[in-house]
């Protein structure tokens, strides 16, 4: 008897100390994300893309755990744009804007999934970003369906992470061609 109040002691305890430690390590990746300071982006910039009435259907970690902030966690609807420098949503109600630097995205491709707000399978930008060292993905429909997400995939594409393709393509285009310098005729 006295053995197996030791064992379910030893097992209560061993489960408080792993729930701890998985507590301790959600709460360390949140702060890496979510204290991390944007860079510096100004949503009063020319919209490249504007979804007045689009549906966020919040952010998670990449490996699948929930983000306890409300704000990114939870679905809504709002206004999207994108700039040359970054993606912002802004809540119908409030809430605040959410802003993706468009450097911290690293792929960015049109799915198919459920949608809480529609309660229906929709078509869905889906943002894969790292945020102060973590990685997190953000999914949005927009007016217009795959059109319009197609659109501002390629915005994101041509600027998105450090290796900015606009920036190298503009240099390029930039150059004066060399007489001679083309294919052999």
């Amino acid at each position: 008897m006295a053995i197996a109040a030791v064992l379910v002691a030893a097992a209560a305890a061993v489960a408080f100390v792993s729930i701890l430690w998985r507590a301790r390590r959600i709460r360390a990746r949140h702060r890496a994300a979510f204290t991390t300071e944007l860079p510096p982006v100004d949503p009063e910039r020319e919209r490249l893309v504007d979804a007045p009435r689009a549906l966020y259907h919040g952010t998670r970690f990449a490996d699948g755990t929930v983000v306890l902030a409300n704000r990114w966690r939870d679905p809504a609807v709002g206004d999207l744009w994108c700039t040359d420098q970054a993606i912002f949503f802004e809540r119908e109600a409030g809430g605040g804007r959410l802003a993706w630097p468009l450097p911290w995205i690293e792929d960015a491709s049109i799915v198919r999934a459920h949608a809480e707000l529609a309660n229906k399978p929709l078509p869905m930008l889906r943002l894969r970003f790292r945020r102060g060292g973590e990685v997190l993905v953000s999914d949005f429909s927009l007016r217009g369906g795959v059109a319009n997400l197609e659109r501002l995939r390629r915005e994101v594409h041509l600027r998105q992470g450090t290796q900015n393709a606009l920036a190298a393509l503009g240099e390029l285009l930039a150059k004066e061609p060399v007489p001679g310098s083309g294919p052999p005729r």
